[in-house]
């Protein structure tokens, strides 16, 4: 199972402790400052940061992920320009019905994520539409205790 963190400011003790332990972390919105300290890649929000600009000073070896919301053509254009994936909210408009999640599953190599926090509940709605990855309810940032029921409650599903 892969992990990875999107930090919002570069911690060296956290970037550290989670690179220790297998854990990827990606910097939110400065790719010139996730290179300098050392982070696994940049999340960036497709509308305003340049995507080929992150993905040119940072190289193939880190992760360059987009952010694009409920936009499909962000999202086209964020996977032209070098994203590793691009992450949607999955809890919205849809295009002729279909999930915009479901939409990029049918018409894309680049991995999607799911961004909205999902519970386990959530799980029956989202996995038919495809995502390569989820992110998992913010409850898990509570206690080291709710993270391990949470993530493990989530394991065990979607292992069924």
């Amino acid at each position: 199972m892969a992990s990875l963190v999107i930090c919002g400011k570069p911690e060296l003790d956290f970037i550290r402790f989670a690179q220790s332990r297998g854990v990827a972390v990606l910097l939110s919105g400065a790719a010139d400052l996730a290179l300098e300290h050392g982070c696994d890649g940049v999340h960036l929000d497709a509308a305003t940061e340049d995507v080929r600009a992150a993905r040119e000073l940072l190289g193939q070896d880190r992760i360059v992920g987009a952010f694009a919301g409920h936009s499909r053509h962000l999202a086209m254009e964020a996977a032209e320009n070098g994203a590793d994936y691009v992450a949607f909210y999955q809890n919205g408009p849809s295009i002729g019905g279909v999930p915009l999640i479901a939409w990029w599953a049918e018409i894309a190599e680049v991995p999607s994520v799911a961004f909205d926090p999902v519970e386990l509940e959530g799980l029956d709605i989202l996995l038919p539409q495809n995502p390569d990855f989820i992110r998992p309810s913010d409850a898990m940032w509570e206690a080291p205790d709710e993270a391990r029921r949470l993530i493990a409650a989530l394991t065990n599903r979607l292992a069924t």
